[in-house]
């Protein structure tokens, strides 16, 4: 077997290894899921409570409603990932055991994005509930994941700077909305263009594209940031 075979292999396992332990850690505890299903739930309660009946555009105004909620929800669940080696300093052991910090990047983004499917599953779920808004479409799905993916690396990236560099939390939020403003609009749009019953893929495709391109790129650039962070505090 070649060295790089085996760096390849070393490397899956090391990923698969760092994203079974945050798993089972968070899924043991239940304390950042369970923060994250509340606050979802509180706040979808109170909209639920002054949303004013018979309005007009009711399912834009939900559909914003739906991604800004899982935009701050988003925010708790990347900070509970990634404190979970950050507070003890275990990071530094994990990179001492020559894993990485590609690797320990995207393990880190992919606990956040299955973490984050659930909340998603929930927030859903609520608003079906209490709004009967209903989006029977297989491309909701395809849509809650891609912004999924794309929300969870930028929350990674920067939650990890923040979080090494011991700064105030409540900056993550700031920071993160700025970039996430693709992500948003054109899921509020698709969202909105589903909900409304009869679409053509036609009516959304530019969008889905836009955002898996935005994906790609912030996953690509979060791994070659992380790892050069990282190889400047050596």
């Amino acid at each position: 077997m070649s060295k790089s075979t085996e760096n390849i292999s070393g490397d899956f396992k090391s990923f698969f290894y760092l994203l079974t332990k945050d798993l089972k850690l968070e899924l043991r505890s239940l304390s950042t899921l369970s923060v994250t299903i509340i606050f979802t739930a509180v706040v979808v309660s109170l909209f639920n409570i002054t949303f004013p009946f018979g309005v007009d555009e009711k399912n834009l105004i939900v559909s914003i409603i739906i991604w800004v909620i899982f935009l701050f929800s988003s925010l708790i669940v990347s900070s509970g990932i990634i404190d979970i080696d950050m507070k003890n300093k275990s990071v530094d052991l994990i990179f001492i055991l020559g894993v990485n910090p590609e690797i320990y990047f995207l393990s880190k983004m992919t606990a956040t994005v299955v973490i984050l499917s659930i909340v998603q599953i929930v927030t859903f779920g609520l608003f079906y509930i209490l709004f009967q808004f209903s989006v029977n479409s297989f491309w909701i799905i395809i849509v809650a994941l891609i912004v999924n993916i794309g929300i969870s690396t930028l929350n990674t990236l920067l939650g990890i700077v923040t979080s090494r560099n011991n700064v105030n939390q409540n900056l993550l939020s700031i920071l993160v909305l700025p970039f996430t403003l693709p992500f948003l609009m054109g899921s509020v749009e698709i969202t909105n263009i589903i909900s409304s019953g009869s679409f053509a893929f036609s009516d959304i495709s530019y969008s889905i594209i836009a955002i898996f391109c935005f994906d790609v790129i912030f996953v690509i650039l979060g791994s070659i940031l992380t790892s050069v962070y990282f190889k400047l505090e050596d």
